[in-house]
């Protein structure tokens, strides 16, 4: 199980993804809230969207825009590019509730 450290670290290098332009670009105008349960933790962090940067906050909101559902152990997998997110969603190991169209966006970070 990954320590909460652990996990918001994984996060933060996806907002360093942001620091280049053409990835920063996909981004203009995305101002929107999405937050991880680690289903096996009781770590819940947001990853809040203003335009081209993000910021990374911790605790649970209501109205997130998006909430992903995921244990620690396969969160950290897609963060080393070890798991498939697309894999993981089929599974069922990722649970995204709101706008699925916001998973997109997160794949921009991941291949940045």
């Amino acid at each position: 199980m990954a320590t909460a450290e652990e996990l918001k670290g994984a996060i933060q290098k996806w907002v360093q993804v942001l620091a280049d332009p053409e990835v920063a670009r996909e981004f203009e105008g995305y101002n929107k809230t999405m937050q991880f349960i680690f289903s096996d933790t009781d770590v819940k962090v947001q990853l809040v969207f203003q335009g081209a940067k993000a910021k990374i906050l911790d605790g649970f909101r209501p109205d997130a825009d998006m909430s992903l559902t995921v244990s620690s152990e396969t969160f950290m997998g897609i963060a080393s590019g070890e798991v498939d997110p697309m894999d993981a969603f089929m599974e069922g190991k990722l649970k995204p509730t709101g706008d699925v169209t916001d998973l997109e966006k997160l794949q921009a970070l991941l291949t940045g």
